[in-house]
């Protein structure tokens, strides 16, 4: 069962991806507090597990400030996806274990069938996306690989990047993983890699755009 803590971190997650808290906006815990019938200690916690990823940053004696997020920042990191993640999977198809390739083919199951929802959970399907990613980088087997992919791949860049896409694109999304993980599973390489490649490529393109 989530915690209070928890609750709380998924309200005001929700609250920063719908636009209601801005890039640059300071967030107040007696406010936030108030607002969702709370004590302000488990609002405190909220925060600072926000802060630790990457959804805002603590400022000393002024608080929690909600971290910027631009048409920019987007594009920038599906660029440098496109180009690790491809050569994450050409490694994965040859070191990838029995077990990665089960848990792979079960994330991209439980996609689908949050996907058929009238109102898929935006939250579930991130989460999910992000271990498919990060299972794939697991199994590739390197450590710089992988230092170099975690920022991009954290956990509030990975919502952020996934947020507002229709359904039509999402759905071919989880089309693009499901071929990816028949490529890992036949050990072709170089397939996973141009897939993976126009996968995240073709999720850049199905953005909403913003402002910025």
């Amino acid at each position: 069962m989530d915690t209070v803590t928890d609750q709380i971190c998924l309200a005001i997650r929700q609250r920063i991806l719908q636009g209601d808290f801005n890039g640059g906006d300071f967030l107040k815990e007696q406010a936030i507090a108030d607002e969702l019938g709370a004590s302000t200690p488990p609002v405190h916690d909220a925060l600072a597990r926000l802060a630790g990823d990457g959804w805002v940053e603590i400022i000393p004696y002024r608080g929690a400030r909600v971290i910027e997020w631009t048409r920019e920042d987007s594009h920038e990191v599906f660029e440098l996806r496109a180009l690790l993640e491809a050569y994450a999977a050409r490694r994965a198809a040859v070191r990838i274990r029995a077990t990665q390739l089960t848990r792979l083919r079960a994330v991209v199951d439980q996609e689908w069938t949050l996907l058929r929802r009238p109102e898929p959970p935006h939250d579930a399907l991130s989460d999910l996306n992000l271990e498919f990613h990060q299972t794939i980088l697991a199994a590739a087997g390197s450590r710089r690989l992988q230092r170099s992919l975690e920022t991009v791949l954290h956990g509030a860049i990975s919502a952020r990047s996934t947020y507002g896409l229709t359904r039509p694109v999402m759905e071919n999304a989880l089309d693009e993983h499901a071929r990816i993980v028949d490529a890992l599973a036949h050990a072709d390489g170089e397939r996973a890699g141009e897939l993976m490649q126009v996968h995240i490529l073709s999720v850049a393109r199905g953005q909403p755009e913003q402002p910025g």
